[in-house]
């Protein structure tokens, strides 16, 4: 394998995904441009849930949100309840529901916040209560459009997403001797984060990488940037970043 790739998701994952890409005889780095850790609202989430009513809403938007909103229940000595609907953006957070015996939770046939819409297209959700557990910010068209159907929507902020510091020159040197071809990248804000990070004179080196993403939403970002070399993995999981390097190695064939 060809590959020498830059992973910028969270230590965690972006560690495991390292030794996927290295057990395939390629070689990748590990540089997160975003850590995670307890939200604003960690503590308010046995609160928010302990008033739903049956066939009610939880929306998962990551499984970072799922693990988050867990080790908080846990804290309050909740459980998460069962007569209401669960929906998780993606098979990864559905299947981190599973671990704490949510077997139902839903998933749209895209990953995101239009796969979501799509999936509750023909449900009755008029004042019909939903708790989105998510971190910081983030988009706000899943809520916008349930408002408009007059759901009553709540946000969970039960994570935070921060960007770390790096010394700009330092990295750029580091990926350079490395010999990075490839950036993976998990979102459009860990994408802002490493522009906003790479000096000036070092943007067409990395602009002219082959990046892979996780969404069409996310190429597109990249397009905008001026990067032209953009592989669409099938999603975030690293399961799914991986077959995009195959298929990246593969097809272009790096040197």
């Amino acid at each position: 394998m060809k590959i020498r790739a830059l992973i910028t998701r969270p230590r965690a994952k972006g560690e495991q995904l390292v030794r996927l890409i290295e057990a395939a005889n390629g070689a990748a780095l590990c540089c997160p441009f975003i850590e995670i850790s307890a939200g604003g609202q960690f503590d308010k989430v046995s609160s928010l849930l302990e008033k739903l009513q049956p066939d009610d809403y939880i929306i998962a938007i990551s499984d970072n949100a799922v693990n988050y909103a867990n080790t908080s229940l846990i804290n309050a000595n909740k459980a998460w309840p069962q007569q209401v609907n669960y929906i998780a953006v993606g098979p990864t957070t559905a299947k981190c529901w599973h671990k704490y015996g949510i077997n139902h939770a839903k998933i749209p046939r895209t990953h995101d916040s239009e796969g979501v819409l799509a999936l509750l297209t023909n449900t009755q959700v008029e004042h019909k209560n939903i708790v989105i557990l998510r971190g910081n910010g983030g988009r706000e068209t899943m809520a916008e459009d349930l408002t408009k159907r007059t759901a009553n929507v709540t946000y969970c902020e039960v994570y935070q997403r921060t960007a770390p510091y790096y010394e700009p020159e330092q990295l750029v040197n580091k990926w350079q001797q490395f010999a990075i071809n490839s950036v993976i990248i998990t979102s459009g804000e860990i994408l802002g984060n490493l522009i906003k990070t790479i000096p000036y004179t070092a943007l067409p080196w990395i602009l002219n990488l082959h990046f892979i993403v996780p969404s069409q939403r996310i190429a597109a970002l990249a397009n905008e940037l001026g990067i032209e070399h953009v592989t669409i993995a099938s999603g975030a999981s690293n399961n799914s970043l991986f077959n995009a390097v195959k298929q990246l190695d593969m097809q272009i064939g790096i040197s």
